[in-house]
This record gives C-alpha cells, structure tokens and sequence, in this order.
C-alpha cells in the first residue's frame, strides 16, 4: 500500500505506537514480532524555508528526515526545512516512539515533497537507524523487525483494549544486548510457534479470548528470560478481575492488561488492574487496539 499526497510548504503526519508486542520470539528461524498498535500518536511536522531548525533530542528523527530527503533527491532542501514533534509517545518503555517518530517523520517529507512511498520503503530506511516496530504498516503483521520483511498480514482486532502498566525507567533500544535475546528465544520457539497458532487463529476467527492467551504465554517465555513481579500478579489475577490476557513489551519497561471492551470498559478495566497492582510504583493509562499506518493531517 502507497500513499501520495500534493505538494506543500509545510506538512504534518501521524504514526501510531505500541502498548508493546503481542508476541516477539523466533519462528522457523527468524525472529519476529506482532506489534499491539494503539490509539497513541507521534506527530511530526517539517515546514520547508530558508532556514533549518532541528531539537536536538531529536537525533533519530533529523536522520529520517535526511535520509528521506535523500531518498527522494532533495538533498539540496536539508539546508531549508524545520522538524518539529507535536506530540510523541513515552520514550524508552517499549511503546515503539521511535518507529512513530521516524515514520511520521518520513512520511511528512513525503507530503511535503508531493512523493510517493511504501511500507516496505519505510521499513528500509528505519532500519538503517535502528530495529524497528511494524506499527506504520496499516494491518498488524508477523514482521521482523532486524530486517523489516513482512512473513504474513493479519486482521485487526475489534474491541480489543489494553491498560497499560508503565514500570519505572528505561530500556533504550540500541542498549539492547541483541544476541543473549536470541539465544534465549531460540529456546523457546517450539512454544513460541504455539502463541503465534493461538494469535492467528484469534484474530482470524475474532475470538479474543485466543488473543489474550497468545500474549500471556509470550509473556512468559519473556519472564524466563527476564522475571518480573508485576507479571506475576497480573497473570495471577485475570480470572478476578475479568482480563482476557497479559501483553509486554519485550525490550521495555511495560506490561498491558488485555480486556474485551463489549464486557468491560476502559474506566472499569483500569479501576480493576489498579486494585492489583495496589501500592506498586506504576503509572496505568488506557488505550484501544487500532490497525497501523501512517496518517496525514492537515497542512
């Protein structure tokens, strides 16, 4: 799928972030994962002029930004064009914020330059950054993310929501100790082939219930790797308080809490998960599962 857009001097677009994966491990001998994309945008914004302005916390976003210039060969314009984030998500926990801020960021220029460009070309150009999530393709997807192939497209949940529980600090992406994460996983793929049988069959069938306990048991296979106590009070308590599963974000500092909206509201869900981790030092807030892709807003 491509987008195309009219030339303008100033253009603004949106890439949704994760409430970390679904699953993540090795199948058939490649590591891959399934983004839980949600209703939380990055929102990056170039303005073409005669002069640049660039924040410098921003290094991975100026390197999109020129890498798209170079892409569609406006090298000259580097000189010319302002980058600025409008909003972002939480940087660090595993809610895919740089892949938000790089595909918004590419996807601006190609607005701003009247351009076309593809998924796959986004995947190309993040990756020469760092590893990437696949929250910028539109379906949610097996992909993986140290090579940004796309092995095969799935469906969309409905009514899917997620309270997401945000541990203290941060796990950032390149301090990632990628090898030992390999080995573990390998591991572990027996298992992990059947979380990913249990997803694609949930997601096929819209059986939720199947969803929720795809991620549970990818969730586990991560706490051999690295244990953590918030998950085992939350996989202990989903019974009681309703929750169809436990989601993480395998390189951060997140777990979600999966819910069926059609049986438990947001507010009720958060109120729920609340209770379990009383007196924990966490910060909950909600979201719903959304396709992917990137989204153009006005100029």
């Amino acid at each position: 799928m491509a987008f195309a857009f009219e030339v303008v001097k100033r253009a603004r677009a949106l890439c949704p972030g994760s409430a970390g994966e679904v699953l993540q491990g090795v199948i058939g001998g490649q590591e891959v994962l399934v983004s839980l994309t949600v209703d939380r945008f990055s929102e990056m914004e170039v303005i073409l002029g005669e002069t640049s302005s660039i924040p410098p916390g921003l290094w991975k976003s100026r390197r999109a930004l020129e890498l798209a210039l170079e892409y569609f060969g406006g090298e000259h314009l580097r000189g010319r064009v302002t980058l600025r984030r409008r909003r972002g998500l939480p940087e660090g926990k595993g809610f895919a914020s740089s892949t938000a801020d790089i595909a918004a960021t590419v996807g601006a220029v190609a607005h701003l330059l009247g351009r076309k460009i593809r998924e796959e070309e986004i995947a190309r150009l993040a990756l020469s950054i760092e590893p990437t999530d696949g929250t910028f393709f539109p379906s949610w997807c097996l992909f993986d993310h140290l090579r940004g192939e796309v092995f095969l497209t799935l469906a969309v949940p409905q009514y899917l929501g997620v309270v997401v529980v945000e541990l203290p600090g941060e796990v950032p992406t390149l301090s990632v100790d990628r090898e030992k994460l390999r080995r573990h996983f390998e591991q572990f793929s027996r298992e992990t082939e059947k979380a990913f049988e249990l997803l694609e069959r949930g997601l096929e069938e819209r059986d939720l219930t199947l969803v929720g306990k795809a991620a549970t048991l990818s969730s586990a296979i991560m706490q051999e790797y690295e244990e953590s106590e918030i998950f085992f009070l939350l996989s202990q308590a989903l019974q009681d308080i309703r929750a169809l599963g436990v989601n993480r974000a395998h390189t951060g500092c997140a777990f979600g809490v999966l819910f069926d909206l059609r049986l438990v509201s947001l507010e009720e869900a958060r109120r729920r998960v609340s209770e379990v981790l009383r007196g924990k030092d966490v910060a909950l807030w909600t979201a719903k599962a959304i396709g992917g892709g990137i989204r153009v807003v006005g100029t």
